[in-house]
């Protein structure tokens, strides 16, 4: 049975601590949106708002030391106008090596 050392999960980087990560990035295309508010209501971070009023409502990303975008890309996923793009991972800097990372591909859209 292996043990973890006190060291090593003092070590454990969390995802809220802009020391440790690099935070995902997510832009829109304001042309596309609509203001549905569907990629808000998804957002496992809660990480987007809407602003505006009425048929002007657009989305927009938080500041990412408040909250963080994962770079899930539910909201890429959910949005039917094709109005989110998602630009940055979401990495750890310093405890995890990354082995291996493809293409940042849109999810598949299940019709």
């Amino acid at each position: 049975m292996s043990y973890i050392r006190l060291r090593d999960r003092l070590r454990i980087p969390t995802y809220d601590n802009v020391k440790y990560v690099t935070t995902g990035t997510v832009t829109f295309d304001h042309e596309k949106c609509n203001g549905c508010g569907m990629c808000v209501k998804i957002c496992p971070g809660r990480a987007l708002l809407l602003k505006g009023e009425g048929k002007g409502k657009k989305a927009y990303m938080l500041d990412d030391e408040i909250t963080p975008c994962l770079s899930c890309n539910c909201c890429a996923a959910i949005c039917s106008k094709d109005a989110v793009l998602s630009r940055v991972y979401f990495d750890f800097n310093y405890y995890y090596k990354v082995i291996h990372r493809g293409e940042f591909n849109a999810p598949r859209k299940f019709i």
